[in-house]
């Protein structure tokens, strides 16, 4: 008898043997042949999938070429699945050496799992590496470092260099220029903007976006925590905007039952619709078939429009990244890999496979393609870095706004209603 390949990969994720595995091994009555010592393993559960999968594959063959001391294994799970076994392997204390995380509350939510990297970060002189706000943003939680900078994504419009070069419009730069952009596609027979929320989290986007280009991102802030309320005039006429966006016919119909991927990537490449509000991961997915659309020649980039002048500009988008669990079983491994990973060999690679621009510092320019340039001067004229509403409040609170933002979407002019209900949601909640 034998283990099967993924029993094999089961073990090793986890770090143990699992009772199948003991069986296999009892039921073996041959005295195994030697075989060549191999390197201790490194486990990295992650959910980079599908067009994400190449970034990891290609990040983890670079550190296996050159690390003679330990192997990566990286095991990638689908979001949903991923989510399930971080906390069934957190709870039962066997849990692999590495995760891949979103930086923010979601890290925020598991502190008590993580073990600190401020070590190895001291050691590996990893403040020269990135920079500081994204260290404050996304590594340090309760004056103690704990996530490694992996990727970083932005979110802006991705638009169809053919549609909008027919209908004689160019990337707006202000809301009444957006505005105008939209009635004319719309006037002319073309739904000016694909919303795929089918699977909620793509509103958000809209949500987030029509908030920080009107509000100081200090309301923003107190609305995420739980200290501002959703019946407040501001987030009101966040809604009003957005509602009537939708009234006027610029989204395309039932949103809900729209995939992001599947059905708005593919009414924009169609050319039934101009646009899709999505961030830098789309890349990939725009690459690959049925698409398989070239950047800066099929189709382009540009930033959310700005509505307040005075509002300064905040750039919105996830960073992913690495924890080490407080259980690891391979600890001095789980810190030698992800000193490695924080180089610029690994970020490069893992950047060119997926897309994502590379938080470090010295990954050139010149590596990127013309969208990923427009991401990255997107941050660069951003005073703020913005995680996305999902990653920004409390999971809890998270899933009261992403049901809201849904209901809204099916029943756009009841938002007074709506709001009135959230505000006392949230309000119940943080009381608790």
């Amino acid at each position: 008898m034998h283990l099967s390949p993924d029993q094999e990969d089961a073990c090793s994720v986890y770090g143990v043997w699992c009772g199948s595995c003991w069986g296999a091994l009892a039921g073996c009555s041959r005295v195994p042949e030697p075989v060549a010592p191999q390197r201790p393993v490194v486990t990295f559960l992650h959910y980079f999938t599908d067009s994400l999968s190449g970034g990891v594959d290609d990040m983890a063959r670079v550190f296996n070429a050159n690390n003679p001391r330990y192997e990566l294994k990286a095991v990638a799970l689908d979001h949903e699945s991923f989510d399930a076994s971080m906390q069934d392997t957190l709870q039962h204390g066997h849990p692999p050496d590495l995760y891949s995380y979103w930086a923010g509350e979601r890290t925020a939510a598991v502190l008590a799992d993580l073990e600190p990297i401020d070590d190895v970060w001291k050691q590996a002189k990893l403040d020269e590496r990135f920079s500081a706000s994204l260290i404050r943003a996304a590594s340090v939680y309760r004056g103690k470092t704990y996530f490694l900078p992996l990727t970083q994504h932005v979110v802006g419009f991705f638009y169809s260099k053919k549609v909008f070069a027919a209908y004689g419009v160019q990337p707006p730069k202000t809301w009444e220029e957006f505005l105008a952009v939209c009635e004319r596609l719309r006037s002319g027979g073309v739904t000016p903007i694909a919303l795929g929320a089918k699977d909620r989290w793509p509103a958000q986007f809209w949500f987030d976006f029509l908030l920080l280009r009107t509000v100081p991102y200090e309301f923003r802030e107190r609305l995420m925590a739980g200290s501002a309320s959703y019946d407040d005039p501001k987030v009101h006429a966040v809604f009003a905007r957005w509602a009537e966006l939708i009234e006027k016919g610029y989204f395309n119909a039932a949103p809900n039952d729209a995939a992001w991927d599947k059905d708005a990537n593919a009414m924009v490449h169609d050319g039934k619709a101009a646009m899709t509000l999505m961030g830098t991961w789309n890349l990939g997915h725009l690459a690959q078939k049925p698409y398989e659309w070239v950047p800066g020649k099929d189709y382009g980039f540009f930033p959310f429009p700005m509505i307040v002048p005075e509002i300064p500009a905040v750039a919105l988008g996830p960073i992913d990244g690495i924890v080490i669990p407080k259980k690891a079983q391979n600890l001095p491994g789980a810190k030698e890999a992800l000193v490695f990973l924080a180089g610029v060999e690994a970020q490069r690679a893992f950047s060119q496979g997926s897309g994502a621009l590379a938080p470090n510092l010295d990954i050139p320019r010149s590596v990127y393609n013309e969208v990923q340039q427009h991401a990255l001067d997107e941050i660069g004229r951003s005073p703020y870095f913005a995680f996305p509403y999902d990653l920004s409040t409390p999971p809890a609170l998270a899933e009261l706004g992403l049901n809201a933002f849904s209901e809204f979407l099916a029943y756009p002019k009841a938002y007074p209603t709506l709001l009135r209900q959230l505000a006392r949601d949230v309000h119940a909640h943080t009381q608790r």
